[in-house]
């Protein structure tokens, strides 16, 4: 039994170490001893051990910060994690409180094919079923998935698509549909009105992986009646969801400045 809670205790304090230095970036032995109420002695044995597998290292000024070992466990463990294992609860949360389709789609060439579908309280039936296409620059899901690409990557994907008129709402010029994209970025979310069915209005939002990578995009849709007047609504909870599911994928905001860097 003794040893069971020494084992114990060592694992907690290594979990403590790595999420210290997961928060600072670097501390030294002293800083550590301190955040973490520890004796000298417990302290040099715990990094001495943790050093020998690489989980921790030493910088040349002699500041500890994580190491190789922890950046294989962790590349491991958000590769493994897919859009959805992490993204139905959330989606059926959001067709909850929005009370409206809510869909979730990735892309394939020049279109997005759902992928996932979930139906709220008050939601008509739609002809969107799994598998269905849709167009990038008439939908707020494609949209959304635009919006989040970085930049260069977006402008070559614009040059490609054909801006095919669906509905006499629908956006038929690249000018044009860069415009709406600055505008949702600016705002938080996409947004759709009657641009590819007459019947509906749609909000929609990006899903980004752990490397910044848009990987996928959702959408609340209903009746244009219905949803012209709750926007403004419906839209922040699409975004909000769609950063959770980000979260969940291993995104972290600092991703947003590198994606433009690279635009």
């Amino acid at each position: 039994m003794a040893a069971t809670t020494v084992g114990k205790g060592s694992l907690d304090r290594g979990l403590e170490l790595f999420n210290h230095l997961a928060q600072t970036g670097e501390s030294s032995t002293a800083d550590l001893i301190k955040a973490m109420g520890m004796s000298r002695s417990a302290m040099y044995r715990l990094v001495e051990r943790l050093q020998e597998d690489q989980y921790i290292v030493q910088t040349p000024a002699g500041q500890w910060r994580l190491g190789p070992s922890i950046a294989r466990l962790a590349m491991a463990a958000v590769q493994s994690v897919e859009v959805m294992d992490v993204a139905p609860d959330l989606l059926r949360a959001l067709a909850q409180q929005t009370r409206e389709s809510v869909s979730l789609g990735v892309l394939s060439g020049h279109e997005i094919v759902f992928v996932y579908r979930e139906l709220g309280p008050q939601s008509v039936r739609v002809s969107a079923e799994l598998g269905a296409r849709r167009p990038l620059h008439a939908t707020s899901i494609g949209k959304a998935y635009l919006s989040g690409m970085a930049e260069r990557e977006r402008s070559a994907l614009l040059r490609q698509l054909q801006f095919r008129s669906f509905t006499p709402h629908t956006i038929t010029s690249r000018t044009d549909l860069e415009e709406d994209l600055n505008r949702s970025l600016d705002r938080g979310w996409t947004e759709e009105h009657q641009e590819f069915d007459l019947s509906s209005t749609c909000c929609g939002a990006p899903i980004f992986d752990h490397t910044g990578q848009v990987v996928a995009a959702i959408s609340v849709a209903g009746p244009a009646d219905r949803m012209q007047v709750q926007t403004a609504t419906i839209g922040p909870l699409a975004s909000a969801t769609a950063a959770a599911i980000s979260r969940r994928l291993g995104y972290e905001p600092r991703h947003a400045a590198l994606q433009a860097n690279a635009g």
